[in-house]
């Protein structure tokens, strides 16, 4: 059963998102995206060590187990229901805890590493974030409690 619903009112998702977290799109790998209006916010970016795209089998299983790891973060952290947002394309609200439907590459409609464009998964006040940025091979991980669950777990893709 598939819980991902298109936002309709997607515009005021997107401005609150932008207000709350200073987005700023930008081609360069120099240019981070966010800067939490709020200064008391952590966040930290991270580099993105492994890659779907490569061609090699074992990366393949990696991005795939990462999806795994991913949805389990979001069910431990973000609530029974969240955000998808795709800069400039789709964005969703969903169940967390449901299969997440797939595109033509067999991703996530949304994908939780970024492959040329933002991608951006919040909690329902937005307070919790991973901001997926294309440019910068990275991932920006918002909120203390996430952070610090990474910083002592580790992640098998982020270093």
């Amino acid at each position: 059963m598939m819980e991902w619903y298109e936002i309709e009112h997607w515009r005021a998702v997107d401005d609150k998102f932008c207000a709350q977290y200073n987005f700023r799109p930008s081609c360069s790998i120099f240019a981070k995206a966010i800067e939490p209006r709020d200064s008391n916010v952590v966040f930290k970016e991270y580099k993105i060590v492994a890659n779907r795209y490569t061609g090699n089998d074992d990366l393949e299983k990696t991005y795939f187990d990462g999806e795994k790891w991913t949805k389990d973060l979001f069910l431990r952290f973000f609530g029974e229901e969240m955000y998808a947002l795709d800069w400039y394309n789709e964005n969703y609200r969903f169940l967390v805890d449901t299969e997440y439907p797939r595109g033509e590459y067999d991703e996530w409609y949304v994908p939780y590493l970024p492959d040329g464009d933002y991608y951006f998964f919040l909690n329902m006040d937005m307070s919790l974030a991973w901001l997926g940025h294309p440019w910068r091979n990275t991932v920006t991980v918002v909120g203390a409690e996430l952070v610090a669950y990474i910083e002592e777990n580790g992640c098998p893709f982020l270093e």
